[in-house]
């Protein structure tokens, strides 16, 4: 469940048929679909690669049968040529500058705490939970995007088959994606529709205690928007 190739994202054991999560909050230049860091060119001023966002391994069975993370999104837009320009410009005698730092993006609990759930029917069958809290005070618009994709080991000449990915009937009331692959064969991503109040991609507030400043944790056991999908390969 990394960042670096997807939000807290799932594959098979060579990487081959791949599933993660990617966001819009509607105010971003671009889809959330990958942590964003620095790296050693862009100002990381400690050394090596940093990734500026919050985000949290929650909970692992040591054989993954359950998974949960958790990905705390901003409402407004995410400060990229900020943490660039301003750690770009940092020593290694100074502090990083973090997105905590940036200056207001979390003013008011203005985010989304977006959960992913992985739990195991069998090693093949797996069942995905996302759930996300809108934290701030009024409503506001979240797309949450599951993506399904194969890595690319096609590209050169003698790479093998090219495989695919098509929509296909389901149960009523979901959306089925067949993918096929000549190693893996046939698997399917089936997304049930989300429940009746969320409809829309605007989400209702959840309320929620406060805490410090460095992490900005919130804790609810309300749920705002609920999406679930199965079949996806086993990580």
């Amino acid at each position: 469940m990394g960042g670096e190739d997807g939000i807290a994202g799932i594959s098979d054991d060579a990487q081959r048929l791949c599933f993660a999560l990617a966001l819009w909050n509607g105010a971003d230049p671009i889809i959330k679909e990958r942590l964003f860091g620095l790296n050693n060119g862009e100002g990381g001023n400690h050394g090596g690669e940093d990734v500026k966002e919050y985000y949290y391994y929650l909970d692992n069975t040591p054989s993954h049968s359950y998974m949960k993370y958790l990905y705390r999104y901003p409402q407004a837009a995410f400060p990229y040529n900020d943490l660039v320009e301003t750690n770009r410009q940092r020593t290694r005698y100074d502090l990083e500058y973090e997105l905590i730092d940036t200056g207001g993006i979390f003013d008011g609990d203005r985010y989304f705490d977006v959960f992913v759930e992985y739990a195991k029917a069998t090693p093949e069958d797996i069942l995905v939970q996302v759930t996300v809290h809108n934290r701030g005070p009024e409503e506001a618009s979240l797309h949450v995007l599951p993506t399904l994709w194969f890595r690319n080991t096609w590209w050169q000449g003698g790479g093998g088959e090219k495989p695919s990915l098509r929509r296909a009937e389901g149960p009523p009331g979901t959306s089925v994606i067949a993918a096929g692959h000549p190693d893996l064969g046939q698997r399917y991503l089936s997304c049930e529709a989300p429940p009746p109040n969320c409809s829309s991609p605007r989400t209702r507030p959840t309320r929620s205690a406060s805490s410090g400043r460095r992490t900005p944790r919130r804790s609810s056991r309300t749920a705002s928007t609920t999406t679930s999908s199965k079949d996806a390969p086993m990580p």
